[in-house]
């Protein structure tokens, strides 16, 4: 009597594991018979226990030591915009606009173009600032 086969490797596995051998025991036989191709299982014998055992407190690493996680940055929101995270050009842009307070797109280009900001960027955030502190549309 032939074994019973299956489509795939998976429907194999499944069949083992369903007749009471452990995953890790099953072995994916493959059964060619000219274009077709069809998978079949059998059991694997069990790997004999290891000869000496490792102390208890024996500590064995392997693979790289973990990383410590980075501290997580909390940002502020307010009016739906979330303040930049401190140490950025960004920030450095926020920094400046709560120390002039409320300017005009034009008196913020000299010193965009002084400080080495990028012009489009720093007006973007000197609206978002505007958005995160409240205030309406900037009219000329």
């Amino acid at each position: 009597m032939e074994a019973k086969t299956y489509t795939n490797r998976n429907n194999a596995r499944r069949a083992g594991v369903a007749a009471g051998v452990p995953a890790e025991l099953v072995e994916i036989t493959v059964h060619k018979n000219g274009d077709e191709v069809r998978f079949g299982w059998k059991q694997m014998e069990a790997p004999a226990p290891a000869a000496e055992a490792a102390p208890a407190d024996a500590v064995v690493t392997t693979g790289k030591p973990k990383k410590e996680p980075k501290p997580k940055i909390v940002r502020v929101e307010q009016n739906g915009v979330k303040r930049p995270a401190p140490g950025g050009l960004c920030a450095a842009v926020w920094e400046w606009l709560d120390e002039n307070g409320n300017c005009m797109p034009k008196d913020l280009k000299p010193v965009a173009e002084a400080k080495g900001w990028n012009l489009n960027n720093a007006q973007i955030e000197l609206y978002q600032w505007r958005k995160f502190m409240g205030l309406g549309r900037v009219t000329n």
